[in-house]
């Protein structure tokens, strides 16, 4: 049986503290104690190497983390690998690890990970899940690991955050994430290939965004739904125009 969870991305939760949400009785009330009003579930935080002002530091996580528990919502962790945002059209690198060989940046990206997690773990945070990065559609660490040059080094990084998940985290779900849900070529050929160099996931990760999509269509839409049900599948993702008031 699946079970359907509704998640928010709330990794910059201490960066906007100060914002505040109505409830359905019209009062204010920070955010996160709006999380029951949204319907939300659950909760997916992303962990930065070495962010500027500490935002979405393995330290921050935690604060966030220990919040989400609190009220009974199971925890997502996306490994970004970057200092910053990383997403299909940037994969940049810590700046800690420039010039790093492969066999340095497998050591420093498992390290990173395994002290990330168990920082949550010795305090008591029960994780469902893992990212191993973010959007990975065309690999990560540039250019070390970008997918369509070095499809073999992105597999051993990937395997190394993998590793390193498992190790704290052995029931946790591992999920690889891309971009362009509706791309069954895309899906084929990332997986395809790192199953070949000897990956082992549990569920794909899918970004959908039919907003930026102008040629999105209903075949589109069965494509989404194809995956879901023919493999274990998440959407990461997803964002669609709302309906204006006007109308």
């Amino acid at each position: 049986m699946r079970i359907k969870r509704f998640g928010v991305c709330i990794a910059a939760l201490c960066a906007v503290a100060a914002v505040s949400a109505a409830t359905e009785t019209g009062d204010k009330e920070p955010f996160w104690l709006g999380g029951d009003i949204s319907g939300m579930n659950a909760t997916r935080l992303r962990v930065w190497v070495n962010p500027k002002d500490g935002f979405c530091s393995p330290e921050d996580v935690l604060k966030m983390a220990k919040r989400s528990q609190a009220l009974g919502m199971p925890v997502m962790i996306d490994f970004h690998y970057s200092d910053w945002w990383a997403d299909p059209g940037k994969q940049n690198p810590p700046k800690a690890w420039l010039g790093m060989t492969l066999e340095q940046t497998e050591k420093a990206l498992a390290d990173h990970t395994r002290q990330t997690l168990r920082l949550l773990k010795d305090n008591g945070i029960d994780v469902k899940w893992v990212q191993v990065g973010n959007e990975t559609t065309h690999g990560f660490l540039w250019p070390m690991g970008r997918f369509e040059e070095n499809p073999v080094n992105y597999a051993s990084l990937t395997k190394a955050g993998i590793k390193a998940v498992r190790e704290v985290y052995p029931e946790a779900e591992v999920i690889i994430h891309l971009d362009n849900g509706f791309d069954q070529g895309l899906y084929d050929r990332v997986f395809d290939s790192l199953k070949s160099n000897g990956v082992e996931w549990d569920t794909i990760g899918i970004s959908v965004y039919p907003y930026w999509t102008p040629e999105w269509n209903a075949e589109d839409d069965y494509r989404l739904g194809a995956f879901s049900r023919n493999m274990p599948t998440v959407i990461m993702d997803a964002f669609k125009e709302a309906a204006s008031s006007a109308r």
